[in-house]
Parts: structure tokens; C-alpha cells; sequence
């Protein structure tokens, strides 16, 4: 029987690249997926310090790309003939609060935090369904607690939280497990990549 196989998104630091060293560690056949693959030097770095180079490999996901989230799916089942398990990772801090920043910026805020996670799962249930394979989500601590600005990025976060409790009933009748995993703070780049100007963000 071949390895089971997992999509990971947002492996190209943090949390992601750490869960897809971890998955290969453990066996599993790991498709460890970033919008832009230029970026993959850390991940293949730690794939061979750890020795699971061979368990490992990279593909383009933009998860705000509806179509490159269904060609890369489409492409891993092509190349594996299965897919158990799928880690929405892929994510981006944010930090503003309503009076200073625009409409279109909470919306950028959701597409990658909140739609991107839906277009991964929509696309990669099928194939959980008939591996009754586990579909997990990185959400945060903020998708608990509203956090002072953090609005936008709580939002989605809440949001994500929401829509996945209401999918995990109606999943598990066909043999999908849903898994939502809420970290607090961790110490990687996701908070350095938010670029953030605190003294601008607090000076009303």
C-alpha cells in the first residue's frame, strides 16, 4: 500500500514548513505547497538536515487562485492516485483597525485568511471523502479573542473557526474528519511579515 499522501499550504516558514518536516518524518507523502516556490530553500534545508528529502516535495498553491488550488489538487491526485489529508496553513497577519485603513484592505485580509481556506477544502473533499481522510485548519488564538487592531485578521479567523465547526458534523457522515487548530503566539516570521508601523498604527 503507498504512503498517504497531505497537502500542506503555507509551508515556506513557520508553522507550515514545521508540519511539512513533521508529516514526512512520520511517513507520509508530503506536498508541501507555497504561493511562490522561489522561497523553498528553508523547507528543503530542513527536509535533508531531518532526512525526509525523499518524502518531500514542493508545488505552487496560491490559495486566493481558485484555479491553482484545482490544477495543483488535481495534479497531486494525478501523481499519488490518493490524497488523506489536507493542513489549511496558509495564512497573513495583518494589523490596522477600521478608521485606518479601507474596506478593500479587510477584504484582502479575507480572501487569504477565510477564502483561501475554502477554496482548498472545496476543491480537496472529494478526494478526503474517498480516502476518509482528516481535513485540519491553522486558525489562532484570534479566532477566539478579538484582539485590539486585529480587527480584520480576527474576523477571518472567527469566521474560519465558524464555518468549519458547521461543516465538521455534516463531513463526519462521510467518513471526514475536521480538525481546527488554534495557536497563540509562535516564534517564526508570520509576525515580521506583517510589516506593521506600531507608532503609525497607535498615533489616532
Amino acid at each position: 500500500m503507498s504512503a498517504p499522501t497531505v497537502l500542506i499550504t503555507g509551508t515556506s516558514t513557520g508553522i507550515g514548513l514545521e508540519t511539512a518536516v513533521g508529516a514526512a518524518r512520520a511517513g507520509w507523502r508530503t506536498v508541501a505547497t507555497m504561493r511562490d516556490v522561489s522561497r523553498a530553500d528553508a523547507l528543503r534545508r530542513a527536509a535533508d538536515a531531518a532526512g525526509v528529502a525523499d518524502l518531500l516535495e514542493v508545488r505552487r498553491l496560491d490559495v486566493t487562485d481558485q484555479a491553482s488550488v484545482t490544477a495543483c489538487v488535481a495534479d497531486v491526485v494525478d501523481a499519488h492516485g490518493r490524497l488523506d489529508a489536507v493542513v489549511n496553513n496558509a495564512g497573513a497577519g495583518h494589523v490596522g483597525t477600521l478608521e485606518q485603513e479601507t474596506i478593500d484592505d479587510v477584504r484582502a485580509v479575507m480572501e487569504v485568511n477565510f477564502f483561501g481556506v475554502l477554496h482548498v477544502s472545496r476543491a480537496a473533499l472529494p478526494h478526503l471523502r474517498a480516502a476518509r481522510g482528516r481535513l485540519v485548519t491553522v486558525s489562532s488564538v484570534g479566532g477566539v479573542v478579538g484582539q485590539p487592531f486585529n480587527e480584520a485578521y480576527c474576523a477571518a479567523k472567527f469566521a474560519v473557526e465558524g464555518f468549519m465547526e458547521s461543516l465538521a458534523p455534516l463531513a463526519a457522515t462521510v467518513g471526514v474528519t475536521v480538525t481546527v487548530v488554534e495557536p497563540g503566539a509562535v516564534a517564526s516570521e508570520f509576525v515580521t511579515n506583517v510589516g506593521v508601523d506600531r507608532d503609525a498604527a497607535v498615533d489616532a
